[in-house]
């Protein structure tokens, strides 16, 4: 029914892969749906936790590029079928490079959010 996506930490750390993270996230969902002949699949992205929406520099890029993908204004085709779960309010403390200090509530969080984001993509009218 769809697929779930968590990644982008070790992008922050290369220039050329954080600027091209959008583009690349967008070919994804694409080719994921092909390889596994689903069309409708519904994608949740979560974004990193320690980003805040605000932030700058390689971490601002993949933040707003996980936001991006999810705005039907931009990828209309994606409306209804792509949803991003904002990750850092529920984050516990660390990064995603420090597996978040090992708070395991941090990936409980995080796995609610997406799975809930990803009840209502499968039930939207």
């Amino acid at each position: 029914a769809g697929f779930f996506w968590w990644q982008g930490d070790k992008d922050r750390y290369n220039a050329a892969h954080a600027s091209r993270y959008e583009q690349n996230l967008v070919q994804f969902i694409k080719q994921l749906r092909k390889d596994f002949d689903a069309p409708k699949a519904k994608f949740v992205v979560a974004t990193l936790g320690q980003t805040k929406k605000d932030a700058d520099g390689t971490l601002g890029q993949i933040i707003n590029a996980m936001f991006n993908v999810a705005d039907s204004s931009k990828y209309p085709e994606n409306k209804g079928k792509v949803a991003t779960f904002y990750s850092n309010p529920v984050s516990k403390g660390g990064s995603s490079s420090g597996h978040y200090s090992k708070h395991a509530e941090t990936y409980m969080n995080v796995g609610e959010g997406m799975g809930a984001a990803m009840a209502e993509l499968l039930t939207a009218k």
